[in-house]
């Protein structure tokens, strides 16, 4: 298995449990509208860490571009899934935002990744 394929999977896994999850959350403890938005974020930038990190354990050049492309392909990935699940197809600027958030995501964790392994 490749390792970006691999980086995906555990990246789009974690989203799919820390959403079931939070569905449930938020189901019996009612939490408000306004706290969605950011726990999203959250759960969206721990996953692409997550893959960034199953992707890099094999990746020894260009670390950040391999973080930068998984972000990416994450984001295109779960915009498919969820747009399937909701029915409803429709990019807009938020996606482009979403976008532009999995690519930073992804170059940073990949350089932080880097950076942690140079140390030990």
């Amino acid at each position: 298995m490749r390792a970006h394929t691999r980086g995906l999977l555990y990246a789009l896994t974690l989203t799919l449990a820390a959403f079931l999850i939070f569905a449930m959350v938020i189901k019996f403890a009612g939490l408000s509208g306004g706290t969605i938005k950011p726990v999203v974020q959250i759960i969206k930038a721990l996953a692409i860490f997550t893959g960034v990190y199953a992707a890099l354990r094999t990746i020894e050049k260009r670390a950040w571009l391999h973080g930068g492309i998984l972000g990416l392909v994450y984001t295109v990935l779960a915009f498919f899934i969820l747009s399937i699940i909701d029915s409803s197809f429709s990019l807009t600027g938020g996606f482009m935002v979403e976008a532009l958030f999995a690519l930073v995501v992804g170059l940073v964790s990949a350089l932080l990744l880097r950076l942690r392994k140079r140390e030990v």
